[in-house]
């Protein structure tokens, strides 16, 4: 008769046997979960990498005792490095464009004041509490910057 629990050959000590699958942990998952964050806050700068870097911690501290790292552990990691290489490349290139276009934070800031100005009719003392002459060390003549 069969028997299922039987090898081919009747000896049921070499049977072949699946090892059990290993559950990911709560903390591969946060991990995960942090990373997919980064990944679609990729384009906001810091937020990006502050939920990168939780991604790679607790993708790191979810290995525990085990020698081989399980599936959500690994992407976790990788999604998070990713995330981060992506947010540190949009960060720079804005920043170049910036610095190219208007040669200067400072020289952007002082177009950004001025068109909050022109647009809205927002002075900047009343938007910040501090005088034009005080944060730039100029003085103003009607919104325009002397």
């Amino acid at each position: 008769m069969y028997n299922p629990n039987e090898n081919r050959f009747g000896d049921p000590e070499d049977q072949f046997t699946r090892p059990p699958r290993r559950a990911a942990s709560p903390m591969a998952m946060a991990g995960v979960s942090c990373a997919i964050i980064a990944i679609l806050t990729s384009v906001t700068g810091i937020i990006s990498i502050v939920f990168a870097a939780l991604g790679i911690l607790f993708s790191s501290l979810s290995r525990g005792d085990r020698a081989k790292p399980v599936r959500a552990e690994k992407y976790a990691f990788r999604i998070s490095l990713i995330a981060i290489i992506v947010s540190v490349a949009i960060t720079a290139a804005s920043l170049i464009t910036v610095i190219n276009q208007y040669g200067s934070l400072m020289n952007y800031y002082k177009a950004y004041l001025y068109t909050i100005e022109q647009n809205y009719g927002i002075d900047i003392e009343d938007l910040y509490g501090i005088d034009t002459e005080d944060l730039f060390g100029v003085e103003t003549d009607g919104g325009e910057l002397l």
